[in-house]
């Protein structure tokens, strides 16, 4: 018996180092030996690097390998500088790793005409078909500007509103590429404005020999992203708005307190923490950001406002090309003085659907949609043989059948006309979404909302809460 039992404990420590010695053989750990890239013609080798969650010297085991490579190339693709990314690594006898990085610029100079609407959304524009609310003009677009993701805007808009924009962001002003500056100039005079709310719809005033509003911002911003995934914003702005006397006689509260010349300080922090595998159409990952905001507060203005919004977003893989999306944002205000100017809510920037013809203002609010999303086609890719440069001749695209459900609700003091406020809101339908290159969602949705109005709708950019 005693024989028998150092005999066990003979064993069980050679049993233990031998379990140990074949689970390290089967997670190898690997280093990162050398990086080599090609297809950036114009973008600094730099720029790919800031990007990826590896360097040369790192080491990484072979269960994380491939997640790592994955992680890197949606990284390189929501810089929106490439149409492709394609990478590849190989491992050597000695465990040292090598990796291949084929990158498909996108055409980054878009000088092109401009015709827009005025209304919030495009359905809203179908619905009302009121074409002489049609800007004309000419707009140039620089990405990746000097080939270091810089981004630089020019913009001269006529017609029915006049606006003129500038506008330079360079995302990197250190060497640990961690900094980065902006400015922002933007000039606008508008033929016609909305100017209050009736029936819960836009109530527009047009003045054909004047402008009815004349605006000028003058912004500043610095942005710092210490990880990959996280960014902070700190922005600057002055604005000076000034209406004509008709829109005071109209609504004496459209800027506050029958002033129909404003000029403030605006002064925000924003942060944004930003991991989805795609930032035009995800299909699993997180977001969330939020805000800080004051405007005014004695700084050349006599009253201010001071406000917080937040919003944050999920997305996550439920079956085999089954997704799911869930996103909500919110705004707390901590003023009482009455402006329409300074109340938007819901229908401008976001929307609930199947409520896109109303619009509500308030103080606080919070929005929210969610999405079922089944991917009708993978996406796939496809050459036109007759166009001669690769960046546009391969194109990608996917389809996807969307069932979503909506939910608004907005609280204010200043009721007026405006019936929609403190009422829950919601609505659900179904949809298509068609997704390609450089960008480009398409929708086409049929909604019911809570008081029983149903139709279809048109829209473009992704069904998500939009920054």
């Amino acid at each position: 018996m005693q024989f028998h039992c150092k005999r066990i404990l003979f064993i069980l420590p050679v049993l233990f180092f031998s379990f140990f010695s074949f689970s390290q053989e089967k997670i190898n750990t690997y280093i990162i030996s050398g990086i080599e890239m090609s297809g950036n013609k114009i973008t600094k080798q730099d720029i790919v690097l800031r990007e990826l969650l590896f360097n040369i010297g790192d080491t990484v085991s072979s269960s994380e390998i491939n997640n790592v490579i994955e992680l890197s190339r949606e990284n390189l693709l929501n810089t929106s500088l490439f149409n492709f990314v394609t990478i590849n690594y190989g491992i050597d006898s000695l465990c040292n790793l090598k990796v291949e990085i084929d990158l498909q610029e996108r055409w980054y100079i878009w000088p092109y005409p401009v015709l827009e609407y005025t209304e919030g959304n495009l359905s809203t524009f179908l619905n009302n078909k009121e074409w002489s609310r049609i800007d004309y003009g000419i707009y140039v677009l620089i990405n990746n500007f000097r080939g270091r993701k810089e981004i630089l805007k020019l913009k001269s808009i006529f017609g029915y509103n006049n606006r003129f924009v500038l506008f330079y962001n360079k995302p990197f002003i250190d060497k640990q590429k961690k900094t980065g500056l902006g400015f922002d100039i933007d000039y606008f005079r508008n033929h016609e404005i909305a100017y209050q709310i009736s029936d819960d719809e836009l109530v527009y005033l047009k003045l054909n020999d004047e402008f009815v509003q004349k605006t000028l911002k003058l912004s500043t911003f610095l942005s710092y992203r210490p990880f990959l995934y996280t960014n902070h914003q700190f922005t600057f702005r002055y604005t000076n708005v000034n209406v004509s006397d008709s829109v005071i006689d109209l609504n004496p509260d459209y800027l506050y307190g029958e002033n129909k010349d404003i000029e403030f300080i605006t002064l925000a922090y924003k942060f944004n923490y930003d991991k989805r595998d795609s930032k035009v159409y995800p299909l699993h990952g997180f977001k969330f950001n939020t805000s800080v905001i004051i405007e005014g507060l004695g700084l050349y203005s006599e009253e201010g406002t001071f406000y917080l919004k937040s919003a944050v977003e999920d997305n996550f893989k439920i079956a085999n090309r089954l997704y799911f999306n869930a996103g909500v944002e919110g705004k707390i205000s901590f003023d009482s003085f009455k402006s329409y100017y300074f109340s938007e809510a819901i229908g401008f920037k976001n929307y609930i659907r199947g409520m896109e013809y109303y619009t509500i203002l308030g103080k606080n609010y919070y929005i929210s949609k969610t999405n079922l999303k089944y991917e009708l086609i993978p996406q796939s890719a496809f050459n036109l043989n007759f166009i001669s440069t690769d960046k546009f001749s391969k194109v990608h695209y996917a389809l996807y059948l969307n069932l979503f459900f909506d939910t608004g609700y907005v609280n204010s003091e200043f009721v007026n006309d405006n019936m929609l406020v403190n009422e829950f809101l919601y609505s659900g339908g179904i949809g298509i979404d068609f997704v390609t290159y450089y960008d480009k969602v398409l929708r086409i949705e049929y909604s019911l909302n809570k008081f029983g109005e149903h139709g279809f709708f048109i829209h473009l950019g992704a069904p998500i809460i939009e920054n």
